[in-house]
Order: C-alpha cells, then structure tokens, then sequence
C-alpha cells in the first residue's frame, strides 16, 4: 500500500510537471540549447584585447573581451592546416584536410559528406549561414544562407543568397550587413525550434578595410612592434628565407599602401608595418562593434543565456612577428586560433582553458552540446567537458598539423608538425605535390623549444642537447599520422622523403598511440 501511494505520488509529479511544459509550450527538443557560431577571418589572438600583448590597449575589442569575461577563454586551439577554405572545410566536418577534400585554396567543396549543420538540421534545429563561406560549392544543410562569392568584398557586398540565380547586392558595410542578415533571420525564425546560425564575417581579412568612426585612428601616432619584426632568419629553414610573407613583399593587390623609395629592407618593413597594423585594428574594431550588435540583440529577445555564444576565426595571422603578414606556417602566430564561448548553464564565467584543442573538435563538440550522435569518422573530439573544467585524464598531449599548399602562393614550403605543450617540431618535405611547374624544395627541419623561445627564434633542431628530444617528436609525429592516416600515401614520393629524413635509429612505430 506504502509503495502503491508513492507511485502514485509520482504519476501525479510527472503530470503536473507535463501540463506545464504544455501550458507553456515546451517541447522536449526546445530544451536543447540555441547555437550562434561567430567566426572573424584572420583575426588572430594578437588582435583581441582579451588575449593581452602589445596591442591590447589599441586592440580594445570590449565585446569580444566582455564574452570572455562571461564565459571561457580556450589559450591553446590550433588550426590544423592554416589557411581559409581548408580550416574552414574541417570546422564544419570535424576531419583533417585530406579527409574532408579541402587540402588548398579554390578546392570544390563535397556537400553530400557530413557537415555539423546537416545533423543539427536532421535533428531538428533551424539552421542559416550568413556570410563567408569560400568553399566554391554551394552551403548544404541551412534553410537559409546568404554568402559572399569567394571573398566578397567590404562595401556594397554581392551575395549568393539561396533560392536565387544571380548576385544580389546589399548597400552598406559588408560587416554590418552579415550583422543584419543574422538578426533578420532570428527575427523571423520558427521560435518552435531550437537554432544553429553560423555569423561569418569577411573582416578581419584583407585588404583590411575599415568604416567611420574607425578608419582615422591612430593618423599621427606609432603602434608598438613585434619584438622580431626586423627578425633575419638566423638559424632558420629556407623556408623561413623564402617565403613572400614578408611586409616589405606585400603587392598592392593584397593590401594598397604607401612606400618609401631607396629604402633599406628595414626601414621598408617598418614602415609598411605602420601601415599595416593599423588597417588591421581598425577593421577589427568594425568587428567587434558588430559582435555588440548580435550580443544586444540576443539580450532584448531573451535570448543571450539560453544560447551557447561561440567566437572564433578561422585561424591566426601573423601582425609583424618574423615580419610576416598572412598565415599559412606552423609558426604560433598563424596555427593558433582565438576561441571564447559563453554559456552560463555550464561555462564558469571568466574561466580560461589551456588545454591543447584542435579546430576538428569544434564539430563533436558542438554535437555534444545538443545531444546528436558524432560519427565514427570525425577525427575530432569533443571538448565538452573541458567546457565544464572536467579535462578528461586522456586529454591530447600533442597536436598535428598539415599545410599542403606547397608554393602555390607566398612561395610557402609544404609542411607537417607536431606541437606539444611547450615543443614543436617541423618537417618541410620539400615536394612539388604534384605541381609539375614547381620546382621541388630541399627537406629541411625546424626545432623549437616553446618554454625558452616563445617567439620561435631559435631552430635547435641541431643543437646536441636536444637530440632525445627531437627523436621523440618525431617518434610522436609518426604516431599522429597513421592516427589521422595521413602518411603520404596521396603522394608517394613525400612518405619515401619522409622516411629517409625522420630516422637514424631503430624503425619508426607501425602502430599508432594515443594522443
């Protein structure tokens, strides 16, 4: 009879707990949480005030910081291969580049594979994109997108908006257009459903442009520079030497600037570097006015606590280090991505995260969040937990990176690497990839201890005292691609390179570790 009273105790909880999920108009699928991912281009840690350095006082993205003042702030996420459209293909598929298809630049991107919008859509989510998407083929997966055609540009934008067979063009600024785009569509949403909307701005990329009240600061002061900005490449790869990254390269259809006549090499740099980081900033700062946008109107629908704030970029971008403008290296300015998300339901309000992240984690993640079901074949993984503070035991140690695009723009040596919480190791190997009008480039390494030389100044690849030390990253890189089966096998010429430089002791594992 004890037992019979309490279940019927219970039946009637569960009732009443029914009638007001009825009453209220709550379905089980409105419980999951509401998505925004917001993701710059280029804009790199450097250039968020959150993130500190020499340009945080110039940088001053309040709204960017005031998300990281609320949420997490991720210090260790990597681009797995750093340029746009590939990063770009692994953030919505959770794979490598040789995996998703995306290994360059103007590679079609294959829609019928799994992206993280088309399982969010199938189950049950309201998804848009609005835009940069740069990946030549049509979004698949969104009920609505809005995209710039490769990479648009900042006044009086074109989109390729769906259902329609030619360009529309929007009056304005492109950065305060996507803004727009993204807030129209919330608007307007099925409010039945729970949303995934991708907010990708073209800023901060070049050329760099920026609008009133911004595009004046700073006329008549200097910016403060890098450290190495006037770095010679002592002690470096060729690649270092070769590279078109150089500020004093930079052409005018890239970025159009003033120069100095019969200048030295330095006294170019630095004063194309003037130049330079201010347009950065400035963009940035339309930017970051525009993430206050998306955050005050997310505030006046009821909507800012129930929806997981993500920002990001597709990856990191050199601002002077080494001279260097773009991205592309492995070299830390470059493969390291800002990332802060704001969700108060799980995420400690002004917590950091130092724990290595890679951009193929960003899918399962994002999976997880929702409760839907990661494939087997996502390399990535999940990152949810850390979302929590509870860093799993078996956390990576090591991130792999692979850049493919060999000398086809700013004369940039193919490479892989590995990188671990304070070691990197680099290995050009010097291939033409299968561009017979390139010439191949000598196999060379790079050594770098983090913890002594932050900056990368330094290739100890040759120095005795870490000869242990260099044949265990290789030992670990060897493990990382059979992880992620990338051993060359596309090119085989690259695996024969590979094996007669990586060994000089016993043979290479066959079996692949855990991270």
């Amino acid at each position: 009879m004890k037992n019979r009273t309490l279940f019927l105790i219970l039946l009637s909880c569960m009732a009443c707990k029914d009638f007001k999920k009825e009453k209220e108009g709550i379905t089980a699928i409105e419980t999951k949480p509401n998505i925004i991912f917001i993701m710059g281009d280029d804009h790199t840690t450097q250039a968020i005030s959150a993130y500190g350095g020499i340009l945080a006082e110039y940088a001053k993205t309040k709204n960017i910081d005031r998300l990281s003042e609320e949420g997490m702030r991720f210090e260790h996420v990597f681009s797995t291969n750093s340029i746009c459209s590939p990063s770009r293909a692994t953030l919505i598929t959770g794979k490598y580049s040789h995996k998703n298809g995306v290994r360059i630049l103007r590679q079609a991107f294959d829609g019928s594979q799994f992206t993280v919008q088309s399982a969010f859509q199938s189950a049950g989510y309201q998804t848009a994109l609005f835009g940069k998407w740069h990946l030549e083929t049509l979004p698949t997966g969104f009920d609505d997108f809005k995209v710039l055609p490769v990479q648009g540009r900042y006044k009086n934008p074109q989109f390729i908006e769906k259902g329609e067979d030619s360009l529309i063009t929007r009056e304005g600024w492109s950065t305060d257009i996507i803004s727009e785009l993204t807030t129209t569509f919330l608007k307007k949403r099925d409010t039945t459903k729970p949303f995934l909307v991708m907010t990708h701005y073209k800023a901060t990329h070049d050329p760099w442009s920026s609008r009133t009240p911004y595009d004046t600061l700073w006329a008549n002061e200097d910016l403060p520079e890098p450290a190495n900005l006037y770095d010679t490449y002592e002690n470096r790869s060729q690649a270092a030497h070769r590279t078109g990254l150089k500020l004093e390269q930079i052409n005018q259809g890239t970025y159009p600037h003033e120069r100095l006549e019969n200048a030295t090499r330095d006294e170019q740099r630095g004063f194309i570097y003037q130049q330079y980081i201010k347009s950065f900033l400035r963009c940035g700062r339309v930017l970051d006015e525009n993430i206050g946008k998306l955050i005050d109107f997310l505030k006046k629908e009821g909507l800012y606590d129930n929806t997981v704030i993500i920002y990001t970029a597709d990856q990191g971008h050199f601002l002077g280090e080494h001279g260097f403008f773009s991205k592309r290296f492995m070299y830390e300015e470059a493969m390291r991505m800002p990332l802060i998300i704001r969700y108060p339901e799980f995420i400690e309000p002004g917590s950091i995260n130092r724990d290595l992240i890679i951009n193929a984690d960003f899918v399962p993640t994002m999976l997880d969040m929702a409760d839907i079901d990661t494939p087997k074949d996502v390399q990535g993984r999940s990152f949810f937990p850390n979302l929590k503070g509870e860093t799993p035991g078996d956390w990576r140690k090591a991130v792999y990176y692979h850049y493919w695009q060999h000398i086809l723009h700013r004369e940039v040596a193919a490479h892989i690497g590995v990188r671990t919480r304070d070691k990197k190791l680099i290995f050009y190997y010097g291939l033409p990839l299968g561009q017979t009008n390139k010439s191949p480039t000598p196999p060379e390494w790079e050594f770098f201890d983090l913890k002594n030389d932050p900056s990368e100044m330094y290739n100890a690849f040759n120095d005795p005292n870490y000869t242990t030390t260099v044949d265990s990253l290789k030992r670990k890189l060897k493990e990382l691609q059979i992880r992620y089966d990338d051993e060359g096998l596309e090119y085989p010429k690259m695996k024969a390179v590979q094996e007669k430089h990586f060994w000089t002791g016993p043979d290479p594992p066959t079996v692949a570790n855990e991270e």
